[in-house]
């Protein structure tokens, strides 16, 4: 998950240098295949440019979009994080996989935030008067990573799992919450005896 994580960032932020040195903020200027093409473009928003002009007062401080996305990004990079170090490698490949994803494109995106104030976007789909908003690779993990998140939630278990399936034993339904023993269950109620 690490390396994949590792890997994917590295991918992000080499076409960002790329598109940056090469290609002069605004232009389209390499034309590819199936109506993509390369657009560099500055965004202060999230991905596809939603939240793009965001800005919050709390208690008399100005919290600019950027900056709150940027902090949103880190919360959920160290959360994907620690949840991965503590007990993501017992999870099926695919959710590795979807994770590594997730995490990657949460670190790419907030790297630029925090260095740059903005995210560098080149990416662009457009069919006809139909025109998609410019994206990045950090994005694509994202959306990739969440759409894998949801097929492994279909998927069939398998292993000692799936065995349980298909032995006609109904099998417990996993709550996230196996690696936390020690917590009480929800409602405050105890089954030992007081």
């Amino acid at each position: 998950m690490l390396v994949l994580a590792t890997a994917l960032v590295a991918l992000d932020q080499l076409t960002k240098l790329w598109v940056v040195r090469s290609l002069p903020l605004g232009s389209q200027e390499i034309a590819l295949a199936l109506g993509f093409s390369l657009t560099h473009v500055r965004n202060n928003g999230a991905a596809f440019g939603m939240l793009r002009n965001f800005d919050l007062e709390v208690l008399g401080f100005h919290l600019d979009g950027t900056f709150m996305l940027g902090l949103l990004s880190g919360i959920v990079a160290l959360g994907l994080l620690v949840y991965m170090l503590r007990g993501g490698a017992r999870q099926p490949l695919l959710v590795r996989t979807a994770l590594g994803m997730v995490l990657a494109g949460a670190v790419g995106n907030m790297i630029d935030r925090l260095r740059l104030g903005y995210v560098t976007d080149f990416i662009h789909f457009s069919s006809g008067s139909f025109s998609f908003p410019v994206f990045n690779v950090a994005d694509m993990c994202v959306v990739i990573g969440a759409g894998l998140l949801v097929i492994a939630s279909f998927a069939r278990p398998t292993g000692a799992e799936g065995a349980r399936v298909s032995t006609g034993v109904r099998a417990p339904h996993p709550t996230g919450l196996e690696d936390f023993p020690d917590l009480p269950p929800l409602g405050g109620r105890t089954t030992s005896a007081e």
